[in-house]
């Protein structure tokens, strides 16, 4: 499905989560941050989760929420449950490096990777069928995808 142009870069910045997500999951592939010990995904998930998804969430609840908030009913309760899954997302993230490792970075993959497949497939089409193509143009340029916004 297109995306409005306003949108796409987070769905770029999806894409980057979910990399990170199939790497934290038990039987990663063994290539690349999969192959890393259970202390290195736990570095490499904090610090993504402190360079890409605190700026990620920041551009979705300050910028993209509050134009589609107040719109219709069924919209307001998906993004209320985003919003609650990203300060689940945060607590998760502080509580990573506690107990069994393996378990908690399996978790926190499986977490993160139903959160975005949740905003690509079913938010961000109810965003754009009830902000539509003109109120969405109203953010158009302000937001930018996180690995496109700094040197990560």
């Amino acid at each position: 499905m297109k995306r409005h142009s306003a949108i796409i870069p987070l769905s770029h910045d999806h894409h980057h989560a979910l990399i990170l997500a199939q790497a934290l999951k038990k039987n990663a592939p063994k290539t690349g941050l999969g192959s890393k010990s259970p202390e290195e995904k736990v570095k490499a998930a904090v610090n993504s989760y402190n360079t890409e998804l605190v700026p990620h969430f920041n551009h979705e609840e300050v910028l993209l929420f509050p134009l589609a908030l107040g719109k219709d009913e069924e919209l307001d309760k998906m993004i209320n449950d985003i919003i609650e899954e990203h300060d689940k997302i945060r607590n998760t993230i502080e509580t990573l490096s506690e107990g069994n490792l393996e378990e908690n970075l399996d978790a926190f993959g499986k977490l993160l990777e139903n959160h975005v497949r949740t905003e690509e497939r079913k938010l961000f089409p109810k965003i754009e069928e009830v902000v539509g193509e003109e109120g969405l143009n109203v953010l158009d340029g302000q937001i930018i995808a996180v690995k496109d916004s700094c040197e990560i």
